[in-house]
């Protein structure tokens, strides 16, 4: 069930962004220091609301270096309670050439490969904003499960930059005051 819901995220993520929106300019990406960018980081916000991702609880992912080169990306989440259990899932992620490292394809199932794009990270490599061309789906990660409501705002103002709808973002549930929260998809979580 997990392994659908996340194939569902990342599908619609692919088939919704892979030609992006014609009407849009193509959007700026970071510049990315993998050695840096390696190791844990929580999914904060999603401006996609999409089914896969509805009821997560502590979604968090860890990026690593395969042998290949390439990035191992190891997915765990819990699904609509904290007493849930842990799922966890390995993905194949890898980097276009030429892109500063900001241009991933993640592959949750052969053939199936889709964009994941770095569109900012902070110069300490706190957070990072991951997102597609035509700007309906985006994400917030952090090295840490909240982030200071001031950083938060500072986020979405890049997101806004960028042309995103920032009215539809919104932060996922990493600890359990913050189910029912104002801004926090709660909806499935109990």
């Amino acid at each position: 069930m997990v392994l659908l819901t996340v194939s569902i995220i990342v599908m619609g993520l692919g088939f919704s962004g892979c030609k992006g929106d014609e009407n849009s300019s193509p959007i700026k990406l970071a510049r990315i220091d993998m050695s840096r960018m390696y190791g844990g980081w929580y999914l904060i916000a999603t401006a996609s609301r999409n089914r896969g991702e509805k009821g997560m609880v502590e979604p968090y992912d860890v990026y690593s270096k395969r042998p290949d080169g390439d990035i191992r990306e190891d997915f765990s989440v819990r699904h609509g309670s904290f007493n849930a259990p842990k799922k966890h899932f390995v993905l194949h992620d890898w980097v276009r050439p030429g892109t500063n490292n900001a241009y991933w394809r993640v592959q949750i199932f052969w053939p199936i490969n889709l964009p994941f794009l770095a569109l900012y990270v902070d110069p300490q490599y706190r957070y990072v904003m991951f997102g597609e061309q035509n700007r309906k789906f985006g994400w917030i990660y952090s090295r840490t499960p909240t982030i200071p409501a001031n950083d938060y705002q500072d986020l979405l103002a890049r997101f806004n930059a960028l042309g995103y709808d920032t009215s539809k973002f919104v932060k996922f549930v990493q600890t359990p005051d913050e189910i029912g929260q104002t801004g926090v998809w709660s909806e499935g979580v109990h």
